[in-house]
């Protein structure tokens, strides 16, 4: 039982970091996404008014 219990704590220690990362990363992509649209929308703003 003894060496279950260690193991379970080094997976445990080391799950705690990849959820924290993977929470960043889905931040990143969730920003980088609304920026991408922002730009998007003012690309398409001049290239309207370029066409009048």
């Amino acid at each position: 039982m003894n060496e279950a219990e260690k193991q379970l704590r080094k997976r445990r220690r080391h799950i705690k970091p990849a959820t924290s990362v993977n929470r960043k990363h889905a931040y990143m992509m969730k920003t980088e996404s609304v920026a991408r649209h922002e730009r998007s929308r003012i690309q398409i703003r001049s290239e309207v008014m370029e066409n009048r």
